[in-house]
């Protein structure tokens, strides 16, 4: 049975949520870098009245399940590795086919061996699937090596780890190891040891986010160039820092920059519904028009975090209304994972959108066809293993 407490469970998306969106609002307001913008009341409401909505959502959900049983079914976890292998074998199938039509890997291209650009690797619409297919191993690799402690699970997630830096991509990387973080958090009560392994990873996950940034745009000074930094800013720190502070800010820089040409209430669905259908089919479905000319602060900083999918498609005050039917889902999901038994699906699923929460900062996951696939891929995997008592 849920219950209030609950609440202030950082597992729990919803409080997830309001203090990822707190804590991008006390980085902006350090204003360490001169492209910041100065935050607009609109903004500043914006932001409130979103977390407030999330926040009702639960209370909602809480108030109409608290006659539940609590009883889920639980299934053993015979054929599970079986089951990967069969995943696994698919994945590396398809990759080789993608490897054999370009020849190369971008990373190996960066190094001159192969050519072609890291930005255009991979068979449109089948690359996003594969990703999803090998960031749902890595959780299930990570998962079986955190229960069992058999280091052959361990090798098989730092594969895992290894791929998207053989692609020069950062979002699996990052989609990688924050589900990882997120999946032994679910697995670990929070004690000093604990606090201390998560906070070393983070800081590993920095700089190896600076390390492939700087990989990437060729010189790291061409990046100092681009974020502007203040005269506050501790240069001392090492790229990856300022590479994250810029990352997680900008995005809200640019929808503070158009916050106010969004109308109360819109119904335009298409903002959210084309993340739904592969790329070769949405292109043909629908169109690339920029109705309410939305601009960019600087042109090379183009995310905008979640909210303009949002209010392109609802408007101002008509997707705070969404938000409350997106939060009631995440917290139907939540009762499902904090059951007693419950099964290992509903953990991965509730660590899926907790990381679209994380990234809701960057970018709209929660529509992304990659992540749905990998929730999708979870629910069927899921049931072929267990979660035990002693491990909530």
């Amino acid at each position: 049975m849920s219950n209030p407490d609950e609440m202030v469970n950082i597992r729990n998306p919803i409080v997830f949520f309001i203090l990822t969106w707190l804590f991008v609002l006390v980085l902006y307001s350090l204003q360490y870098s001169k492209l910041l913008t100065v935050l607009s009341n609109s903004t500043l409401l914006y932001i409130g009245l979103s977390c407030s909505s999330f926040a009702a959502s639960y209370l909602f959900v809480i108030s109409i399940t608290k006659k539940w049983d609590g009883k889920t079914t639980y299934f053993s976890n015979i054929g599970i590795n079986k089951v990967l292998k069969i995943v696994f074998f698919i994945w590396l199938s398809l990759t080789l086919v993608e490897i054999a039509y370009f020849r190369s890997l971008p990373l190996l291209a960066l190094l001159g061996i192969g050519a072609g650009a890291y930005t255009e690797w991979g068979i449109p619409s089948l690359h996003g699937l594969l990703n999803a297919m090998i960031i749902a191993l890595s959780n299930y690799f990570f998962y079986l090596f955190l229960t069992t402690r058999n280091k052959k699970y361990l090798w098989f997630f730092l594969f895992c780890l290894c791929w998207p830096i053989l692609l020069v991509t950062r979002q699996v990387f990052m989609s990688m190891s924050v589900q990882a973080v997120l999946t032994y958090i679910f697995l670990n009560k929070f004690k000093a040891k604990t606090v201390f392994t998560i906070a070393l990873v983070a800081l590993c996950v920095v700089f190896l986010f600076g390390f492939v940034g700087d990989l990437r745009a060729g010189d790291s000074l061409m990046f100092i160039n681009l974020a502007q930094p203040s005269d506050d800013y501790p240069a001392f720190l090492p790229s990856g820092f300022l590479w994250v502070y810029i990352y997680v800010t900008s995005p809200l820089n640019n929808v503070n920059f158009n916050i106010d040409k969004y109308p109360g209430f819109a119904f335009n669905p298409s903002y959210v519904l084309s993340s739904f259908f592969p790329s070769f089919i949405r292109n043909m479905i629908f169109e690339k028009e920029n109705i309410f000319d939305f601009k960019l602060v600087n042109q090379y900083l183009n995310v905008s975090s979640m909210f303009p999918n949002y209010l392109g498609a609802f408007g101002y005050w008509g997707s705070i209304l969404f938000y409350f039917v997106l939060g009631t889902i995440f917290s139907l999901v939540y009762v499902k994972a904090t059951r007693k038994n419950v099964n290992i699906k509903w953990i991965f699923i509730i660590v899926v959108l907790l990381h679209n929460i994380l990234f809701s900062v960057f970018v709209d996951f929660f529509s992304n066809l990659v992540f749905i696939f990998q929730m999708i891929l979870h629910y069927f995997i899921g049931t072929k293993v267990k979660f035990k008592d002693d491990q909530v």
